[in-house]
């Protein structure tokens, strides 16, 4: 991490984002609760951060004069609410401090004590979601390392986004790793980050305080979530650590492994030798939600809190509790239920950029949600969130892939198991637990439940995604809003008060994260600490920043870490896993880059026929390439020469 004072403009820029949203919070509901002020507010002002500060940069480019302008509204967005809410103040006066009378009583020491163990929940997470996310990009003196090792893959992809953005200027954006697509990603999470470093932050802390930020609003909102479902205030805590400890029952091939192991134990789990969430050789798919999908999969970092803000909406346009928190402001007559729908349908026309198969999610529960609950209100989503979604549509349309998608597709990753067994390794227990609850759930609560099963159902049927096993996008959702219901059996067994029934509820907690606390575990130990960049990578991104225009064409080694991720230059080709899992077609072009680092003629050709404007020739494209060094320096001019590393300028 930077010094405080280079590191304070973006931390200023998220607080005020983050006021500002819990402000509107404070505008559209009466008198919403703290902790759905901080948790909503900070969501919403992240993606109203994200989404301003993008499409001003579609019109004048990522720099100090489009993220001055977007200061500026965040600033004026601020002073409006405020002067609202001394208006308010105002009219209502002092009348509510009457009501706080003697607090000296058993109760209140209750009240204090419950509070206390609250804050120290709280602090908990805090210190282990500081600790997990402080491990997601680590500058050492050999380079930049990454943990957990999922993120080894995919935080080299994400690099080439952030870069393109910060030092690219990918406006309208191109895809950064294979020349000549638009991008179709849902990039918004990563031009936050590339935001947030134009304002001085360096890579680690870009990355860290969105990550860190909604994170932490995500727990609040599924004990929200988990709140308005169950009425169960001990379900509303163990909900999160469900959700965020997920995983089937590898911990059987743990203790399998601990037994054949000849250390000792404290050396054998500072070296777990496998994962037991997400592992194709013993056929676990499910993963961990942060080693295996958030810390990765960076654009669930907004899916999943707006989704289960959407949900929450939903739950109370249709009265699913009868509490007061978030009732609407009479800003509008509107009545309440139409309201809470006109919000959740903004909320889902925002998302196709934020995650799209998120978004896919909440259209397909809503529709099943809407037969279910049918009312004409239900107009009141439906049009926001066509109108806010059709433009985003119209870009995420055209990518090639689509004919490879929605093709019937059993058992999702199940491949040569059989899906039985499949199924009970990765869902097995909690499955089951589902089912339990649901029979003693209240029958309103049972049928505003059903229609997200189809997120659980439907990914077991057909493709949704070029590499199947990111159908798991859509089955996370399911698990979101089944976390709440299986939470509050638990909450029931252990408030009982023959010592059976708490000591069945422990152990099935136990058995239900013990899988995903393993792996937690094993990305914060140093098995999983991975160099992704070397040090001598960073020397030479810096150089290319210098040498090479921002919107030149590079043809480098198509590998996933390459030093154009650093740089935020065009790749001609980037790694060809990053390219299958989106449903690119690549084969030509791979070929066509052999031919090139071989250099000659036919290598001339292809340079005009693609446009490249400058080859970089390093320890891969020798290696792995046979690049003819001696062809690319006798006729070309080399711009960079560091490190092993040249970077050759090719003439038009």
């Amino acid at each position: 991490m930077q010094n405080l004072l280079s590191l304070l403009p973006s931390l200023l820029i998220s607080l005020l984002a983050c006021t500002v949203g819990a402000l509107l919070m404070r505008f559209v509901f009466v008198k919403p609760s703290l902790k759905s002020q901080l948790c909503f507010g900070a969501v919403i002002g992240f993606v109203s951060l994200a989404w301003i500060g993008f499409l001003l940069a579609l019109v004048a480019g990522l720099n100090w004069f489009t993220i001055g302008v977007t200061v500026a509204i965040l600033a004026m967005m601020l002073v409006l609410f405020l002067q609202k809410e001394l208006r308010r103040n105002r009219t209502v006066g002092m009348q509510e401090s009457a009501a706080s009378a003697d607090q000296n009583t058993p109760q209140h020491a209750v009240s204090s004590l419950r509070f206390n163990g609250k804050m120290v929940l709280s602090l908990g997470w805090v210190i282990f979601f500081c600790w997990l996310f402080s491990r997601v990009i680590m500058m050492e003196p050999d380079g930049v390392h990454t943990a957990p090792a999922n993120n080894y893959g995919d935080l080299a992809f994400h690099f080439s986004v952030v870069t393109s953005f910060a030092d690219g200027d990918n406006f309208p954006p191109r895809n950064p790793i294979f020349q000549g697509l638009k991008f179709t990603y849902p990039f918004l999470i990563d031009f936050l980050a590339a935001f947030l470093h134009k304002t001085g932050a360096d890579w680690a802390t870009a990355f860290f305080i969105p990550n860190l930020v909604l994170t932490l609003a995500l727990i609040g909102i599924i004990e929200l979530l988990t709140a308005q479902l169950t009425r169960n205030a001990l379900a509303a805590h163990l909900a999160p650590i469900l959700f965020f400890l997920s995983g089937g029952l590898g911990f059987i091939y743990f203790a399998r492994d601990w037994q054949k192991s000849e250390s000792n134990w404290l050396d054998f789990l500072l070296h777990l030798p496998a994962s037991y969430t997400k592992n194709d050789e013993l056929s676990l798919q499910w993963g961990n939600m942060l080693t295996t999908l958030i810390v990765p999969q960076r654009s669930l970092l907004f899916g999943i809190p707006v989704f289960a803000m959407i949900v929450i909406l939903w739950a109370k346009s249709f009265s699913l509790t009868d509490d007061s928190d978030l009732s609407p402001q009479p800003l509008r007559s509107l009545p309440p239920r139409r309201f809470y729908l006109l919000t959740a349908g903004i909320l889902a026309g925002l998302m196709p950029l934020l995650h799209a198969h998120g978004f896919f999610s909440i259209m397909m529960v809503s529709a099943a949600m809407a037969l279910l609950f049918f009312s004409w209100d239900w107009l009141a989503f439906f049009v926001p969130a066509a109108v806010l979604a059709f433009p985003q549509a119209l870009w995420l349309s055209g990518t090639g892939t689509k004919s490879s998608l929605f093709k019937p597709h059993f058992g999702w990753a199940a491949g040569e198991t059989s899906f039985l067994k499949f199924t009970a390794l990765n869902f097995g227990l909690f499955l089951v637990l589902l089912a339990v609850s649901l029979v003693w759930r209240e029958a309103r609560i049972r049928r505003f439940y059903w229609p997200f099963l189809l997120c659980f159902i439907v990914p077991n049927l057909v493709l949704l995604a070029p590499w199947p096993w990111d159908n798991i996008k859509v089955f996370l959702y399911w698990y979101l809003v089944s976390c709440p219901i299986v939470a509050a059996l638990l909450a029931q067994l252990l408030k009982r008060r023959m010592i059976l029934w708490p000591t069945l509820g422990g152990v099935l907690l136990v058995v239900l994260v013990l899988s995903g606390a393993l792996d937690v575990w094993r990305s914060l130990s140093p098995i999983e600490n991975l160099r992704l960049f070397e040090a001598d990578q960073l020397k030479v991104a810096e150089l290319i920043k210098q040498h090479v225009p921002p919107q030149a064409l590079v043809l480098s080694a198509p590998i996933h870490n390459s030093v154009l991720a650093l740089s935020g230059r065009q790749m001609v080709m980037g790694y060809p896993g990053h390219l299958w899992s989106h449903g690119i077609q690549f084969a030509d072009r791979e070929r066509d880059i052999k031919t090139m680092y071989l250099g000659g003629i036919d290598a001339m050709r292809l340079f005009r026929a693609y446009g490249i404007d400058y080859v970089i020739v390093g320890p891969v494209e020798y290696t792995d390439f046979n690049a003819d060094e001696g062809f690319f320096a006798a006729t070309y001019q080399a711009v960079v020469d560091e490190a092993g590393y040249r970077v050759y300028q090719i003439p038009r």
